[in-house]
């Protein structure tokens, strides 16, 4: 009788270790703390494709710029990107390939140079991602980007 009282107990605490453990894993998971207020900040901040997935079928377009002003990605500047060159200078082949799904247009102003910009920063990956979806063909040859920002992702906006 005293295990099937104890049994509970056991499993609670084993669960709640599992838990911690995986905040340890993904301190940004949606069971620990609010969801992102944008979807720039859905990919800046690593919150995954679940809840960027979020904004595309609330109904935001995918090839409309966002605000961005990471300290990881602008030095903290105040900028306007596509969420496909944010998802790209993130190594978020996920939300990229989403993004590429459900309509982000590489031929596009703003997402132009995605593959560049895969490229400088080595993510194969992407570059598969964006190639899968013509970004061979439609990205213009890569001119020398380096002395116009410190940033990658600041080098490759018009």
């Amino acid at each position: 009788m005293a295990a099937l009282i104890g049994a509970p107990a056991i499993v609670a605490v084993l669960g709640l270790t599992a838990i911690e453990g995986y905040r340890l894993i993904q301190p940004v998971s949606p069971l620990f703390g609010d969801a992102p207020a944008s979807l720039a900040e859905s990919i800046t901040r690593g919150y995954g494709v679940e809840y960027s997935y979020r904004f595309i079928r609330a109904g935001q377009n995918p090839n409309n710029v966002v605000v961005v002003d990471s300290e990881n990605y602008t030095n903290g500047t105040s900028i306007t990107v596509s969420p496909l060159m944010l998802a790209v200078a993130a190594h978020d082949d996920n939300t990229a390939s989403m993004l590429l799904n459900f309509g982000a247009r590489l031929d596009l102003p703003q997402n132009r140079f995605a593959r560049c910009l895969a490229e400088e920063i080595g993510d194969k990956a992407m570059l598969r991602i964006i190639d899968r979806h013509g970004g061979h063909e439609l990205t213009p040859p890569c001119p020398d980007r380096t002395a116009v920002a410190t940033m990658p992702l600041l080098r490759w906006l018009d």
